[in-house]
């Protein structure tokens, strides 16, 4: 009897051992797999973010501005195209310089990430993340996989180790942009050129790539991962449906909710991952009310990285993104605002400023953007949607004068309408023909902090 008692545990103990693995390692490296994975509400209810790139490019810090949207970050690659304007003013400006002649000069003297992250919530951003490597393969992190990182040269520090300190003691959550490809590591390109850090490997995406995502996970549990530079090959070569699936798997130990946007390889965009990036093309998403869910990224002026050349035309204003939150937020889409910090670390007041101003109007308008999902109707004129619960809120993008008129949206008998900034209720009519008619009275004073955008909040449950 003792025996058949002995062997029933022995059986349960290896089925909950069993069980436990199972639980912690739901993900397979496969589509279906994969695609089970969901995105976290979190993220979904944050709706505004700061990206931020960073790195050594930000000490030649240029790129030609009368050529539309020019990276400055692309420095590196630019610097060796003779038909690019970028190698003529290199040439100028720094003779034969190689690009790895800028790493010493990339100091960070001057980088707090803990105003950083104040800044990040002062704009009204939920999340923030950084370049943990660009396309020119230089590490923010004391990597074990190259000499090419941010503690063995340049700054000599961890970049990213304060960095995720600083925005999770502000509450923020936080993660990484990573590029798939080295545009110069022999290891990748197969040329044998001078690599300053490199290490010995066989193998650059099984002994490097995978390796470095590995340890990024290990080390600082990202909430996110924004992939890049995999335009180059397929998914297979670059084996992420195994990353990812890793990811997802450590993530579930820890019961973090994470995602990763859609870079897995060649072809592969708009077709898998938690998140699906609008790039700078405002119009690839702006076409409805998109299911899955995406974000618009772009910086303020025409690029990513810093460029010393920016001119004050160059850059949104204001206005204008607060327009594009709304207009995104309407479509299902968060906003990815990028800033391009100097070498020494500082955010251009040029970038500061349109960012605090949304700011400002978050914090009286937030209602209507933060915790907010797509409503059946996303625009009607100069209105944008947003729903939550029983309400609905109608965010103008112009001010309509003494009458604001939606035919879209049907009050609940009863409502109370009110704009929000504004004390009091708002007088309306509804009627089968005209569809509703909100009154704001002359003598009615403005919100002073909603001078951008106006939103109504109207029960219609």
């Amino acid at each position: 009897m003792n025996q058949k008692i002995n062997f029933l545990f022995s059986m349960l103990f290896c089925i909950l051992i069993v069980s436990n693995v199972s639980a912690q390692t739901p993900y397979q490296a496969t589509w279906e797999s994969l695609d089970s994975h969901k995105m976290p509400a979190w993220y979904d209810d944050a709706k505004i973010g700061l990206s931020m790139h960073w790195g050594v490019y930000s000490v030649p810090a240029w790129a030609p501005r009368d050529k539309g949207i020019s990276y400055a970050e692309w420095y590196g690659m630019r610097m060796t195209e003779k038909d690019n304007p970028t190698y003529t003013y290199h040439r100028t400006n720094y003779g034969n310089a190689t690009y790895d002649d800028f790493i010493p000069k990339w100091k960070a003297e001057n980088y707090k990430p803990e105003d950083w992250a104040k800044f990040a919530k002062k704009m009204g951003a939920k999340y923030m993340f950084i370049t943990s490597k660009h396309h020119d393969g230089f590490c923010l992190w004391p990597t074990k996989y190259t000499d090419r990182n941010a503690m063995k040269m340049g700054p000599k520090k961890d970049i990213l180790g304060e960095y995720f300190a600083a925005a999770r003691k502000e509450g923020l959550k936080v993660g990484l942009y990573y590029s798939l490809y080295e545009w110069f590591n022999p290891l990748y390109t197969g040329k044998d050129i001078p690599y300053a850090g490199l290490k010995k490997a066989n193998n650059y995406v099984d002994d490097v790539m995978i390796q470095e995502i590995k340890e990024l996970i290990d080390l600082y549990h990202p909430d996110f991962f924004y992939f890049d530079g995999e335009w180059d090959h397929p998914v297979e070569f670059w084996k992420m449906k195994e990353v990812v699936a890793y990811y997802y798997n450590e993530a579930a130990k820890l019961n973090q909710e994470v995602f990763v946007n859609d870079r897995f390889g060649a072809e592969e965009r708009g077709k898998h991952g938690d998140l699906y990036n609008v790039e700078y093309d405002f119009e690839k998403g702006n076409t409805g009310n998109l299911t899955h869910k995406w974000s618009f990224w772009q910086g303020i002026a025409k690029t990513f990285g810093y460029n010393a050349d920016t001119d004050l035309e160059d850059c949104l204003s204001p206005k204008q993104f607060i327009d594009k939150t709304i207009d995104g937020v309407a479509r299902n889409g968060n906003f990815d605002i990028n800033v391009g910090p100097t070498s020494a670390g500082i955010i251009p007041e040029y970038e500061q400023y349109p960012l605090l101003k949304l700011g400002e109007w978050l914090t009286t308008n937030g209602e209507a953007i933060y915790g907010s999902r797509p409503w059946t109707t996303q625009v009607e004129g100069d209105a944008r949607f947003t729903s939550k619960g029983e309400f609905v809120y109608a965010t103008f993008l112009k001010w309509q004068g003494e009458e604001f008129k939606l035919k879209s949206v049907k009050p609940v008998e009863g409502s109370k309408i009110t704009m929000l900034g504004v004390p009091g209720n708002l007088d309306w009519k509804w009627d089968a023909t005209n569809g509703l008619s909100i009154k704001y009275p002359r003598d009615k004073a403005r919100p002073t902090a909603c001078s951008y955008a106006w939103s109504f909040k109207i029960q219609v449950k």
